[in-house]
């Protein structure tokens, strides 16, 4: 059962009928060229992957050529026609690299996922063969696709400007002025801003710098709710706060158990196929981390005098300032019990302050800025490193029969079975209290054949046990009291 050992597995699969593969279309990346090939016949398996830790998706196609009857599309003076011919299409495209890839998918729920030159197609990164048996006369391929974006990124385009907007403004500006992207963008506001120079880097390093940064336009202070994760789904990009990803609204309700049947039991939408959870509690690690108790040294460079700053994550103040996706930490050990200036941080990180920063207007308005704090790390590092590495505190990886509808930051509710003598476990009073709750997806792959296709999730948490929820659906602190002997 779940919390026993390092890892455990628990199965009960069943054949999942397979979803419906409409389109699988290769485009010559050749100058002016609108031939293209559709490898729909010929595809062994898809692949695709959405992560909160991934800057693009990626998919991956396996698909078998037998130099025969490829579907190609030729253009000709008379218009667009299709033929039929006997040859490779790896060869007759021909397939080098830089492509242009539209995938089209949709679930037994009528879930689609659609990447087209609307929606935002993908881009084919490599091709490398299977290996097959040499007697064989047909051959293997693995196409490896990426967003678009990817490209632009790693090969046209940097961040060189320095703007003092509110940072999710800036972010934006990246994403649609120097990316140039025509994706739905899920943009959460930012309570701070600051003056940042490109220094010609990659956009989405810039976007990831400035998401440790960030702090949440609805925090009361600059010290919490710091900490931005920006990714993307086929829905768009996200820039979002880590307390906003953790405590989402519920879109679907999952249970696991090991009842023989495939029965849904009643107020659940989806139940698990398998179910794994890892040791998640390395206090030795989470120490050396940071994740409880870290320490900033800031030194002023014109001044040379320098700043110590000590943030605890089990001090009541700073607990009540964040927003958990569970209702606690693991317990303190009175040895690190300690606050203020004796408190046993287990990080220190060093920096300089951010005064001296180019600032917009005339030179004497810059000159007249130029001892002035840009940036107030101070209030922000220490609870962005914290809230960074807590992030993982609680993790459980399941499969579910394929689901289109999940994506990479949405949050579910999960139950699993408490270990008991019960035979009707996880239907009611004998769900794990600690394990389940509120999850939020990591990662994400759909796994498709044409057998079968299957949904697997890393669910993830930054804290234990459930978090009741009022009416309003605002997380109330309100711990079950099956909670108390786990954290007196």
């Amino acid at each position: 059962m779940a919390g026993q050992g390092n890892k455990n597995l628990k199965r009960n699969i069943r054949p999942e009928a397979p979803s419906l593969l409409q389109r699988v279309d290769v485009l010559s990346s050749k100058k002016g060229s609108k031939d293209s090939v559709s490898l729909i016949n010929g595809t062994v398996r898809l692949l695709y992957w959405e992560s909160i830790l991934a800057d693009t998706v990626s998919a991956s196609v396996v698909f078998t050529d037998a130099g025969n009857t490829m579907k190609t599309t030729k253009q000709t003076k008379r218009g667009t026609r299709s033929t039929k011919k006997k040859v490779s299409a790896v060869e007759g495209l021909p397939i080098l690299g830089g492509e242009t890839v539209n995938l089209k998918f949709t679930d037994n729920q009528g879930n689609t996922l659609d990447f087209n030159d609307k929606n935002g197609s993908l881009i084919l990164n490599d091709i490398p063969k299977i290996p097959t048996d040499s007697q064989t006369s047909s051959q293997s391929y693995e196409l490896i696709l990426g967003s678009p974006e990817f490209v632009a990124n790693n090969e046209k385009e940097r961040v060189r400007y320095c703007s003092a907007e509110t940072l999710s403004e800036q972010v934006k500006n990246i994403l649609e002025k120097v990316l140039k992207t025509k994706k739905k963008l899920d943009i959460e506001d930012t309570k701070n801003s600051m003056n940042y120079i490109g220094k010609n880097k990659k956009p989405f390093y810039v976007i990831n710098d400035l998401s440790k940064k960030s702090v949440a336009s609805g925090s009361q202070e600059l010290g919490f709710s710091a900490g931005y994760l920006f990714w993307e789904t086929s829905e768009g990009y996200h820039f979002k706060s880590i307390d906003t990803i953790l405590t989402g609204e519920q879109k679907k309700k999952i249970i696991y158990n090991e009842s023989a049947d495939n029965k849904i039991p009643k107020g659940y939408d989806i139940k698990a196929l398998t179910l794994e959870t890892s040791n998640r509690v390395n206090v030795q690690k989470k120490y050396q981390i940071g994740a409880y108790c870290t320490r900033s040294i800031e030194i002023n460079g014109y001044d040379t005098n320098y700043k110590s700053t000590i943030t605890n994550a089990f001090d009541p103040k700073v607990q009540e300032k964040l927003n958990l996706s569970g209702g606690y930490f693991a317990p303190e050990n009175d040895v690190f019990s300690k606050e203020g200036a004796d408190a046993q941080f287990s990080r220190t990180t060093y920096y300089f302050a951010d005064v001296g920063q180019q600032h917009m207007g005339e030179t004497e308005e810059q000159i007249e800025k130029s001892k002035e704090e840009n940036f107030k790390k101070s209030l922000v590092v220490n609870q962005s490193i914290m809230r960074y590495n807590q992030l993982f505190a609680s993790q459980i990886t399941i499969t579910i029969p394929g689901d289109f509808s999940l994506h990479a930051g949405d949050c579910v509710w999960m139950d699993i079975p408490e270990i008991s003598e019960s035979e009707n476990k996880a239907c009611g009073d004998d769900v794990n209290k600690v394990d389940g709750g509120l999850y939020t997806i990591a990662d994400l792959c759909h796994y498709i054949t044409a057998k079968q296709t299957y949904t697997k999730l890393n669910l993830i948490r930054d804290s234990f046990g459930r978090v009741k929820k009022s009416q309003n659906d605002q997380a109330s602190k309100v711990m079950d009291a099956n909670f108390l002997p786990f954290i007196k």
